[in-house]
């Protein structure tokens, strides 16, 4: 079968979630391609890694062009947000199935109902679309998905007699974001926790971005020797991971960052509990499968859910683990998906 996989992503795996989750598919249904629209690039293609994408400008000849290039495919999967933009309007050839990987933006009906089916990462919002009227059976929950083989622990790197050590995974791309991603309420955490140590991991986009300058300056002007900012892109995020106590969630609002983040999922597999705000939309899983601790969007709740969560370390870890089996699998993630794909065929 052949599947074109249509998003708004960066196309860059290496770094970004939703493009992390499309080459997963994309690699795993080799007969596909990738196809996305961004404003970071203006044109980036590859054939052997199957990809090609435009920049939103090239809207006039895009509505022209994606019709036609539905018709190379058996199935079409959208891939982003609940209303996703241009191919909402121009996808309507081929069988629909579309992921729900940002909350961002207003429902259509009339474009839900011709999906064939819609995979969501979160209860809220598989509640919110039933309420609309969809069919029950064409609603899914279906988390992201990690290689378990890879992302797993190691025997607890960390060393739970020494001082906390807190892993930031989300960061913002633009200034502008880094408000509600939680950044602020980080910095002025670790301004009064000085024994905890924390670790913002920045990443090396391609067209660069404006949230790495004024977070140096924030931490320089501070004088946080307690935190540690990187720049770059990690080809070995497990051995990351398993350096660090928790992950941390900082959203200060519920629309701060991709609903269920990678960077969560990949860090449960390897038995990291999580610390999550009380306004994220992934708090009330991470609160129901106790593997983590949730906490108002404060500082001084931030300081005290990882004293909570040294308390309990073991067993919010032990939690992670079997959370991460469970859920995020990625052999159960492909398998469903391609038993979707045939019942559509």
């Amino acid at each position: 079968m052949r599947i074109i996989y249509w998003n708004m992503s960066c196309l860059e795996p290496e770094i970004e979630a939703v493009s992390k989750e499309v080459f997963q598919l994309a690699r795993h249904f080799r007969n596909s391609l990738v196809f996305g629209i961004n404003a970071h690039y203006l044109c980036r293609s590859s054939i052997k890694k199957r990809y090609i994408g435009f920049n939103p400008i090239f809207d006039p000849i895009l509505r022209f062009v994606i019709p036609i290039l539905e018709l190379l495919a058996d199935i079409s999967h959208i891939y982003g947000e609940i209303c996703p933009w241009i191919f909402y309007k121009t996808l309507k050839r081929r069988p629909l199935v579309l992921t729900i990987a940002s909350e961002k933006g207003c429902p259509r009906l009339d474009f839900l109902d011709r999906c064939r089916k819609i995979f969501v990462q979160t209860e809220t919002l598989s509640k919110k679309l039933l309420a609309l009227g969809l069919e029950e059976n064409k609603v899914e929950l279906l988390y992201p998905a990690v290689d378990l083989a890879r992302f797993r622990p190691t025997g607890k790197a960390s060393d739970l007699t020494g001082h906390p050590r807190v892993l930031f995974a989300t960061a913002p791309r633009s200034q502008e974001e880094m408000e509600a991603r939680g950044v602020n309420l980080l910095l002025m955490a670790a301004k009064t926790s000085p024994d905890i140590h924390y670790r913002l991991l920045y990443r090396k986009w391609k067209n660069g971005y404006t949230s790495l300058q004024s977070t140096e300056n924030l931490i320089a002007g501070r004088r946080l020797e307690n935190v540690t900012l990187t720049n770059s892109i990690s080809h070995d995020m497990p051995s990351i991971y398993n350096k660090h106590h928790f992950t941390v969630i900082p959203y200060t609002r519920s629309d701060g960052g991709k609903e269920c983040p990678n960077s969560l999922v990949e860090g449960l597999a390897c038995g990291l509990p999580v610390l999550i705000s009380s306004v994220s939309p992934f708090a009330y899983f991470v609160e129901e499968h106790a593997c983590g601790v949730v906490f108002d969007p404060i500082p001084s709740c931030l300081i005290t859910a990882i004293e909570t969560g040294m308390k309990r370390y073991q067993e919010l870890s032990n939690n992670a683990i079997k959370t991460a089996n469970t859920y995020f699998s990625q052999d159960k993630l492909l398998a469903r998906v391609e038993r979707i794909y045939r019942e559509i065929l």
